[in-house]
């Protein structure tokens, strides 16, 4: 399964570290170390995978390894100086190896490599239980001529991370922290391929886990390992393993027992509002499928499971058929060829007698009798090889070789049938029966369930048992509302009517401001025509070409009595309206405005919200609607037999009138 781990550690050479051998180790390449005039190679039998990415502004000399990082020795000249961050992140074993390289550079590139450094990766496969890949990052501003002063606000990226390997932590500027980055990144490729599985950086305690997480082993500690040498951290997973069996059993047993708990909860629930006769079936039930307490998704799922047996029975009996039907066909065959050779025999005795009669006069009339008995031994002869050849048809399948072996076999066979055609009855009577105890005790859990739902509604004291059971699931929902106040069909009638009243006071509210605001987009548009129409007057009015032109001119003259018409119906309009000038028309606006954005959505949110509530109270009245309903008419059909049975004893009582 994909497990969680990533560090964080500083390559220094006051640890007696070199940028160039770590590069080399991680790497399985040869570098030449230029500080110190040496070869720095490690021999892997498993060649790592290598890439280094690198920002747009660097030089291309940085994507060659041993340059790279002698760069990096040269830069720092500090006995104690820090040369390189260095990520060991563990990768999901259940990605291939191009999602796990996709995954790790992607990382890489969107987390380190954007915001200026240089990521030197290297995947590690020598376990395949194992993978992980190794990111090297500088710590130095990039320019094209190389590397720059240190850049401190990258620490506080790593800060966090490093000083708690396991938590859940952001960094100073509230981003999300690498490791929960990592986390991010894991699991959307194992959602991409299509995998169940998932990690988190959270530790086991922030996760309310209790039990204890394993420690990394490392490359040293996990080969001495497996070469079946103990190592410190090794004992301290084997300790751990052994606690967190004993805490998982242990978990396993409170689940087993809270479990219980629940279920003879469920159990005096269920049998507080059953008959004895429904406690019987539901006990019988409860048997068959070997639980103490039954519910109706175990009965549901009982039910397949029978119909899932049922319907292998019919393919089972086709089989049985058809195969019979097959040994049969041979039987017919080895029949068939029996008579043929018998036929056969008896026309070549005939052919035989023809040969020895001596009758010169009779030589003419022998010999096509002889014919005719040949040609019916060739037609014969034929048949028998055609059964014959259907018969080894059949051989490889049916599996004999001779005839004894058939007989053998459809004897095996027909006693094979008849003891499974007898299970398969016996199953199927079984079903039937336990069909029927299922049937019961689903009833009889229905019926439970409307009593204890009615028992908290007055009007279902005695219409209880008319209520449905898909209304009493319903009615469930609202029990605890139920046992607070009597909830009754009158008191949800006015609750209703309530409802209805706010409901029909918001949704006026609510028209009356989009008649305001249609009445302002009116004014708005009518202001903008007279403006436009007053522009066209003021434009020939102020013009001595246009005045001269509407003294000698009908048609001009006209234009202009039309503007001028226009302009003063559109003012009269505008009178009615109660335009009082286009301050007081930005200031409606503004108020209108103000109101869609803040009160507006607060009033369409109370009308969902009471229309949701009318819904639900009209569902539970219409519910118990239904079942005082159908108690009243069903008292009305009881009503009606005992009068037509009162009238049929009195006309038998007063007996036939003999005075006529």
């Amino acid at each position: 399964m994909a497990i969680y781990h990533l560090s964080i550690q500083i390559i220094s050479r006051s640890k007696g570290q070199s940028a160039v051998a770590a590069s080399a180790y991680r790497s399985g390449e040869k570098l030449h170390d230029e500080r110190t005039d040496e070869q720095k190679f490690y021999t892997r039998n498993v060649q790592p995978e290598t890439m280094i990415l690198t920002p747009s502004n660097a030089p291309e000399w940085m994507k060659d390894r041993n340059r790279l990082w002698n760069e990096v020795e040269k830069v720092e000249k500090r006995k104690d100086s820090q040369l390189a961050r260095e990520l060991n992140i563990a990768l999901p074993i259940e990605l291939n190896h191009d999602q796990q390289k996709q995954l790790i550079q992607t990382f890489a590139q969107n987390q380190f490599v954007q915001k200026g450094m240089v990521a030197d990766i290297a995947i590690h496969r020598d376990d395949t239980n194992n993978p992980h890949a190794h990111i090297m990052l500088t710590m130095r501003n990039l320019s094209e001529d190389g590397f720059g002063k240190k850049n401190r606000d990258w620490n506080a990226d790593f800060a966090n991370a490093k000083e708690n390997n396991r938590g859940y932590v952001k960094n100073s500027e509230g981003c999300l922290s690498i490791r929960e980055q990592w986390a991010n990144y894991a699991n959307k490729a194992l959602e991409q391929a299509q995998s169940n599985e998932r990690i988190t950086h959270l530790s086991h305690e922030k996760r309310g886990l209790e039990t204890l997480p394993m420690v990394h082993l490392g490359h040293v500690a996990h080969d001495m390992e497996k070469k079946g040498k103990k190592t410190d951290r090794g004992q301290i997973n084997r300790d751990r393993q052994d606690y967190n069996k004993a805490v998982i059993d242990l978990q396993a047993y409170r689940r087993q027992k809270e479990e219980h708990l629940k279920k003879m909860k469920e159990k005096e629930k269920q049998f507080s509002f059953s008959t004895d006769i429904e406690k019987t079936y539901i006990q019988k039930a409860a048997s068959l499928v070997g639980q103490k307490v039954i519910t109706l998704e175990d009965i549901t799922a009982r039910h397949e499971q029978l119909r899932k047996m049922s319907n292998r029975h019919d393919p089972i009996e086709r089989h049985l058929y058809a195969e019979q039907q097959q040994f049969l066909n041979i039987s017919n065959y080895y029949d068939r060829v029996r008579d043929l050779e018998r036929e056969i025999q008896q026309n070549e005795e005939k052919v035989d007698e023809l040969k020895k009669s001596l009758n010169p006069f009779k030589l003419k009339e022998n010999n096509m009798m002889k014919r005719r008995h040949l040609d019916k031994i060739s037609d014969l002869e034929s048949n028998k090889e055609s059964y014959e050849s259907s018969i080894q048809n059949h051989k490889e399948s049916l599996r004999f070789s001779t005839e004894e072996e058939f007989y053998e076999r459809y004897q095996e066979f027909s006693q094979k049938k008849e003891n499974r055609l007898h299970q398969i009855t016996y199953e199927k009577k079984q079903i039937q029966v336990e069909t029927k105890v299922l049937l019961q005790a689903e009833e009889a859990l229905k019926t439970a369930k409307i009593r204890e739902v009615s028992s908290h509604y007055p009007d279902l004291k005695t219409a209880g048992k008319y209520l449905s059971y898909e209304n009493a699931l319903k009615l469930e929902k609202h029990v605890d509302m139920a046992k607070k106040t009597p909830v009754t069909l009158s008191v949800i009638e006015k609750a209703i009517k309530n409802q209805e009243d706010d409901l029909y006071k918001l949704k006026k509210d609510l028209k009356i401001f989009q008649t305001e605001k249609d009445h302002l987009n009116k004014m708005k548009d009518q202001v903008a025509k007279l403006e436009k129409t007053e522009q066209g007057l003021n434009k020939l009015t102020n013009n001595p070409g246009e005045a001269a032109k509407r003294l000698v001119s009908k048609k001009a003259r006209q234009h202009y009595e039309e503007l001028q018409h226009e302009a003063n119906h559109y003012r009269d309009n505008l009178k009615e309206k109660g335009y009082k000038g286009p301050e007081d028309l930005n200031k409606r606006q503004g108020g209108i405005k103000g109101l869609e954005e803040k009160v507006v959505p607060r009033i369409e949110k109370e009308i969902k919200a009471k229309e949701h509530t009318i819904k639900t109270i009209s569902g539970i009245f219409d519910a118990i609607q239904q079942a005082t309903r159908s108690q009243e008419q069903a008292q009305q059909r009881h009503q009606l037999r005992r009068v037509r049975s009162t009238n049929i004893n009195r006309s038998k009582n007063q007996g036939p009138d003999l005075s006529r």
